[in-house]
């Protein structure tokens, strides 16, 4: 202000050296630019007025971080502060209309608050800290998550592809990959034979289980964790496991000895033990004639109670050359034999036929011996034992 009003004085002086007339005009010209500037001087110091009339805004500190850990309608805030001047910290969400107070008292460090009672969505939190002189801080905004029944509708156990009993009678269980990375483990829990109830932890990364001295009552579920940061864990119902039926390992079966064999492997007696009905055992063509039998070593001593007989469907339709009737045999030691029974088969028929077999203790070989059929040679698709 005071250099327009210097500005406007000297080109007032400088003109008045100028005639009377022209003095005048001049002088009533400056004194115009002079009022004219005192007044902008006066409406700019109205703008400020309010401004410094307030003096000085001084802001609290504000948090220096926030992390979240999601949960089951409910979420933690980690509220991490380095300064000792804040006496608290109010957590706003749903546009300031829910708040709740983290008292601080002037420490350093991270604090957690946990709100309960929150629908399944995402959130905006804001924070505003408030020092010991009543100062607020500027808020903070961050994002969570909270979950609920929506995201448990998602989850479902983990897929069981297969069991099997090995020859320690032990039951393994083969598991699917998982469908869902936020798998975490399987629980799963049986009875063993001493009747105590096992628990076992199977991970996301675990693709075989071994159940010790299994007995019954085999149940899982599924545990899902929905990311990193989440301090609830979601879980599927437990489920039963039909366990009536458990196909003995046939890889680690071995033929010990057999009537005749065609030449070539697709005609080879090791097909009958490969638990593949797509393959076949093909007895010596134009030079067999029944009975045709397999002595199979089941590679220790193993308690079974179903044996399962399948035709071949090698050539894609189905081998009606396979036998009408077969014995079944069973022995500890592959020398003394015991007789499990006279069965018919019937030789028409692609699906599995399975026939009870009662043993007395548990045995280490079987002889399976086909006595009758339509042909002299015979072909057979694969045979099998069950728990």
């Amino acid at each position: 202000m005071k250099v327009m009003f210097n500005k406007n004085f000297r080109a007032c002086k400088a003109n008045s050296l100028g005639s009377g007339s022209r003095f005048s005009n001049y002088f009533s010209f400056c004194l115009f630019f002079i009022v004219l500037g005192l007044q902008g001087c006066s409406e700019m110091n109205d703008l400020h007025q309010p401004y410094l009339d307030e003096g000085e805004y001084i802001y609290a500190e504000k948090v220096d971080t926030i992390t979240f850990g999601s949960g089951n309608e409910r979420i933690e805030l980690n509220l991490y502060l380095s300064s000792e001047d804040i006496e608290v910290a109010r957590i706003f969400w749903n546009n300031g209309v829910d708040s709740v107070d983290v008292d601080i008292d002037f420490q350093h460090g991270v604090f957690s608050k946990i709100i309960d009672g929150l629908d399944e969505q995402q959130y905006v939190f804001n924070i505003v800290t408030t020092d010991g002189f009543g100062n607020k801080s500027l808020p903070y905004e961050a994002e969570g998550n909270v979950y609920g029944s929506n995201y448990s509708n998602t989850i479902s156990n983990r897929t069981i592809s297969g069991m099997k009993a090995n020859k320690n009678n032990e039951i393994v269980i083969n598991w699917a990959e998982p469908l869902n990375e936020d798998l975490l483990y399987s629980s799963v829990t049986y009875k063993n034979k001493f009747g105590e109830r096992i628990t076992d932890s199977v991970s996301s990364t675990e693709f075989r289980t071994i159940l010790e001295n299994y007995d019954s009552e085999l149940e899982y579920n599924t545990v899902f964790k929905p990311d990193s940061t989440a301090i609830d864990l979601f879980y599927t119902e437990n489920v039963l496991v039909n366990t009536n039926k458990i196909l003995l390992d046939y890889d680690e079966w071995t033929i010990v000895d057999f009537s005749s064999q065609h030449g070539g492997n697709e005609n080879s007696v090791q097909n009958v033990i490969d638990g593949n009905q797509n393959t076949r055992w093909h007895s010596l063509a134009g030079g067999s004639s029944y009975p045709h039998w397999v002595i199979i070593d089941l590679g220790g001593l193993v308690d079974f109670s179903t044996l399962e007989v399948l035709r071949s469907t090698f050539d894609g339709g189905g081998d009606d050359r396979a036998p009408d009737k077969f014995t079944f045999e069973v022995s500890t030691d592959n020398s003394v034999w015991v007789d499990a029974g006279v069965f018919d088969f019937n030789r028409f028929t692609n699906d599995p036929q399975s026939y009870h077999i009662a043993l007395s203790e548990p045995v280490r070989y079987v002889r399976f011996t086909a006595i009758e059929g339509p042909e002299d040679n015979f072909v057979l698709g694969a045979i099998k034992l069950y728990k």
